[in-house]
């Protein structure tokens, strides 16, 4: 039990400290406050701290604190996930004031979190195994039998010798009294190491010499021991084994971490459609094959790894996971049924299990718990419910959010009769009245303080995190319920009693290492998820800059002067989707609303699926989705197009208001080609964003032309530059022919010249290269069907006498260029239909583009 001893925790007041920073910091009265003792003065090992922080004065510490916090913004590391482009994340709030523990009373923490984990190894080595603990009556056979997340499958397979618990957390608070408790263990995939990362990485940034000064320790070797035992769990212990991190997919409420945490480790992150198993062996599905997989980080539930063997339907799984496991084939790490232990139930049982199976006292105690399958702790709960949390006593991770809310609402009558009717389902834990510490909102206010502490262990020593992560709230509610509320977040910081060693997650400059260019390593499903945000992204673009001339044409200045150019405009808008198809005929624009008030809204008009907001919706999942290979700089342009392009917030948003956010649109979408253009290595992923873009800028320029040329209108003068522009081509039509305006040298400029990167041709040329670029078997001599399409597209536009087009177009026979237009939009979607099949796995919802899809 850690227990802090308060005289020799206080320090004399000091003006500089009290007066300071801490001045009007008033904690609520009966909890313990983590930086204040009970008459008001600073404990001793945040003093340091406060004077620092008091040295750098209020206004200083503010101005940095909005500056880091701009950083997270823009980083945009956020909680939640993306079932649909309608869920919003909850941006990830973080807090300035980092909490402080002291080396000494860490150590004792750290020893206790030791023992617990030894313990629960051994619990469920037991309740895998002999199961000695139930055939003695010392654990009831129905916390066993009756919990859903005891596999049975795995009963009986496991090596005895192989550790099941790599990976351990559990939620700490502190009572009154200044004693630490477990309110919670985490074995079966520990969330939560990328926010603590997340967290060091901001504040220490923000306050790089108070760091320093305050000998801090560091969180790398933590994630170096996570390596180091990640390494050892390869068969046949592999000098340099492929890792990955397997993840819920972009629908988690973690996938933003999952997509941290695999970028700083350096593994592969993947779902379950990434992986199959061929003769017991798990393989990475990539553009060029299958690779061999050693060891997998797992985040998924165990109940949803292996759909052959459990029967999930969740879709998330392996099929042939555990026969792998079971042969030794690839390491898995937490071992699957390793969420056995850290349902509320089993804490009721852990002081008696230590003692007899560690022959130890637990030195950090649980939170008083009951289960209500027994009949004495039935009847404790029972008699107390008022002073007691209810929980579903089998821990159903992810999933079981509802149930709790809906106890948490119950009265008392209510809870009793529904324990009553399933007592074997439901625990009870005493309220604990967590401690409190203080949080930065321009003057420092009390909120309550958890604790989330990591061990990891290569199954002899364990390694346990020199920092935590720590969560505030206002109230207190139960954890579950707080975090799914949207609680708070502190940097915790240990405070060492010298200096402190500089570590670095760095290579070992001595391990050999074989250079290479990157391959065909990449998994389909990245390949489609670039693939198809390249598209979006593109098709985003070039909506953007309709709706920029439309608007601009339908205000100010020029409004008198572009009759012709409107109707045009509204047509091209209208074949995208962005506005009412009446309003690209004649006849029925007069019985809608005035397109300069229809306009603005329908842009934003998150209903339509082809709208241009809704458009940006999916751009910005999709790049959450990759954001593990993606630059920072590349994701915060993604971020800041999904953040600026929104209506306003008061008032209504108007056409001039419409022409200054597309504007701004439009620059950020040259900033993403610019960075993928200059930035982005000319790997597969590259290849394959290529591929998107280009394709669907070539349907976006037929598009233009179709509805602006075909039929010819009466007077093309306005229309010819009302095409450059959308077309982003005027400026290169004047250096070459001033103001003289011809079809022939427009039609040239946007269909057929190849030193245009905005004409049709190019982009042909762009699609031949990419194709040219993607993994096939070099050995055939055949062309495959996506390089046939590709140079037959090529070869069509080549081909064309633009100049007998143009001549024969003017008067009035639009057969040639019509029958082009079309045999283009036919071509395209085939070609990218071949892509597809041949690479890419659809393991996500299809995605669709206006009328014109692969899929």
């Amino acid at each position: 039990m850690v227990q802090l001893q308060e005289p020799n925790d206080i320090v004399p007041t000091s003006p500089l400290s009290v007066n300071g920073l801490i001045q009007n910091y008033a904690p609520p009265a009966g909890v313990y406050d983590e930086f204040i003792a009970a008459d008001g003065t600073p404990r001793a090992h945040t003093r340091g701290f406060l004077d620092s922080i008091n040295g750098i004065g209020r206004e200083e510490f503010a101005r940095r604190w909005q500056q880091a916090q701009r950083t997270v913004q823009a980083n945009d590391f956020a909680f939640g996930g993306y079932a649909t482009p309608e869920d919003k994340l909850r941006p990830w709030e973080l807090d300035a004031i980092p909490l402080m523990i002291s080396a000494a009373e860490w150590d004792k923490v750290s020893a206790a979190l030791t023992q617990r984990a030894r313990l629960l190894n051994l619990v469920l080595q037991d309740l895998y195994g002999e199961q000695t603990l139930v055939k003695q009556g010392l654990l009831p056979p129905e916390l066993l039998y009756a919990h859903p997340g005891f596999l049975r499958p795995y009963h009986g397979q496991l090596d005895p010798s192989r550790h099941m618990l790599h990976f351990y957390a559990a939620d700490l608070a502190r009572s009154p009294n200044g004693e630490w408790w477990i309110l919670a263990d985490r074995t079966e995939a520990p969330s939560g190491l990328g926010y603590a990362l997340e967290n060091r990485i901001v504040v220490s940034r923000m306050l790089p010499d108070i760091f320093h000064r305050c000998q801090v320790e560091r969180l790398a070797p933590f994630f170096i021991a996570a390596q180091e035992t990640l390494h050892g769990l390869a068969p046949q212990h592999t000098e340099n084994p492929r890792v990955v991190l397997l993840s819920h997919g972009p629908t988690s409420l973690n996938y933003f971490e999952d997509s941290y945490l695999a970028r700083y480790l350096e593994y592969t992150l993947v779902e379950g459609g990434d992986l199959a198993v061929r003769n017991d062996q798990v393989m990475l599905k990539t553009l060029g094959g299958l690779l061999p997989v050693d060891v997998i980080l797992r985040r998924q539930n165990s109940s949803d790894c292996d759909p052959l063997e459990l029967g999930s339907k969740s879709g998330l799984g392996i099929a042939g996971l555990r026969q792998s496991t079971r042969n030794g084939a690839v390491g898995v790490a937490n071992a699957l049924g390793s969420g056995l232990v850290e349902s509320v139930a089993f804490m009721a049982f852990m002081p008696r299990l230590c003692q007899l199976l560690l022959g130890e006292k637990l030195l950090i105690p649980g939170v008083a718990s009951w289960w209500c399958g027994q009949p004495d702790g039935l009847a404790h709960v029972l008699k107390n419910l008022d002073n007691l949390i209810i929980q579903p006593a089998f821990r159903n991770r992810g999933k079981d959010g509802p149930t709790r809310e809906a106890l948490a609402q119950m009265s008392s009558t209510e809870l009793a009769n529904t324990i009553k009717a399933n007592p074997v389902q439901f625990a009870a834990q005493e309220k604990v009245a967590r401690s409190t510490v203080p949080i930065w909102r321009r003057d420092l206010n009390p909120a309550y303080l958890a604790l989330r502490s990591y061990l990891v262990t290569d199954g002899e020593k364990y390694t346990v995190m020199q920092g935590a992560l720590a969560r505030t709230s206002s109230a207190l509610d139960p954890l579950e319920l707080s975090v799914r509320k949207g609680e708070g977040s502190k940097d915790v910081w240990i405070l060492a009693d010298g200096p402190v060693d500089q570590v670095t997650l760095l290579e070992e400059p001595g391990r050999a290492i074989t250079l290479r260019r990157s391959g065909a390593e990449l998994p389909s499903r990245t390949a489609d998820n670039f693939f198809w945000l390249g598209r979006q992204m593109e098709r985003a673009e070039a909506t953007a800059r309709l709706l920029r001339s439309a608007a601009s044409r339908l205000s100010g200045e020029t409004r008198s002067t572009s009759d012709v150019e409107v109707p045009v405009l509204l047509r091209c808008l209208a074949d995208q989707g962005q506005i009412e198809p009446g309003y690209a005929i004649n006849k029925m624009r007069g019985q809608l609303p005035a397109i300069e008030y229809d306009l603005p809204t329908a842009v934003f008009d998150s209903s339509q699926p082809s709208c241009l907001r809704s458009i940006l919706d999916e751009v910005y999942r999709l790049g959450a989705i990759v954001r593990d290979r993606i630059s920072l700089d590349t994701w915060r342009i993604i971020h800041g197009i999904d953040e600026d392009f929104r209506p306003a917030e008061h008032g209504t948003t108007t056409l001039s208001d419409l022409l200054a956010m597309t504007d701004e649109l439009i620059a950020k979408f040259s900033a993403f080609s610019g960075v993928i253009m200059e930035s982005m290595t000319r790997t597969q992923a590259f290849h394959f964003l290529e591929l998107g873009r280009r394709l669907e800028r070539s349907l976006q320029i037929i598009s233009l032309v179709k509805n602006c040329f075909i039929p010819m209108p009466e007077f093309p003068g306005p229309i010819f530059g009302t095409v450059l522009e959308v077309a982003d081509s005027l400026m290169t039509y004047r250096a070459r022919y001033l103001a003289n305006r011809q079809l022939a040298a427009v039609l040239d400029l946007v269909l057929t010249d190849e030193t245009n990167p905005r004409a049709l041709a190019f982009q042909f040329v762009q699609l031949v290269e990419h194709v040219e670029q993607l993994p096939r078997d070099q050995t055939s001599p055949d062309y495959a069907a996506e390089q046939r399409l590709a140079m037959s597209l090529l070869h069509s536009v080549r081909l064309m006498d633009i100049q007998a087009i143009a001549e024969v177009h003017a008067l009035g026979d639009h057969e040639p260029l019509e029958r082009l237009t079309a045999e283009w939009e036919s071509q395209l979607p085939k070609l990218a239909e071949a892509i597809s099949h041949r690479y890419l796995v659809h393991a996500a919802p299809s995605h669709q583009l206006a009328d014109i899809s692969p899929q």
